[in-house]
C-alpha cells in the first residue's frame, strides 16, 4: 500500500516496536500506517474535524415567558390563588 512516491508527513513513535506513520499522496490526500510488534501492518485514512460556520443565525427571540408545565396542573387543581406553604412537621432532607 505504501508507494514510493508517499511521503512521511508525521511519525508517532510509542516505543522500538509500535509506531503510528502518517503518509501523503502527490494528490495531498493522507493515510495512516500502523505498525505493531509482532502483528501486521494496519492502513486508515484518518478521520477529519467537521468545521462548522461560525456566521450561524441568531436563534428567533420568545415574545412572552412561558410558565413551566407544573405551573398549570397547580392552577388545575388548586385555583389561580394558590399559595406555597411550608409544613414545618416535615424533617429536612439530607443529602450524601
Amino acid at each position: 500500500m505504501i508507494d514510493k512516491d508517499d511521503h512521511i508527513i508525521s511519525m508517532l513513535l510509542y516505543n522500538t516496536h509500535d509506531s503510528d506513520m502518517t503518509y501523503q499522496r502527490p494528490d495531498k490526500t493522507t493515510y495512516v500506517c500502523q505498525i505493531r510488534k509482532n502483528k501486521p501492518n494496519t492502513f486508515f485514512i484518518p478521520q477529519t474535524q467537521l468545521e462548522l460556520p461560525l456566521n450561524l443565525p441568531k436563534p428567533p427571540q420568545l415574545t412572552k415567558l412561558i410558565d413551566p408545565p407544573w405551573k398549570d396542573t397547580l392552577k388545575k387543581y388548586y385555583g389561580d390563588k394558590w399559595e406555597l406553604k411550608s409544613n414545618p412537621n416535615l424533617l429536612p432532607h439530607e443529602s450524601n
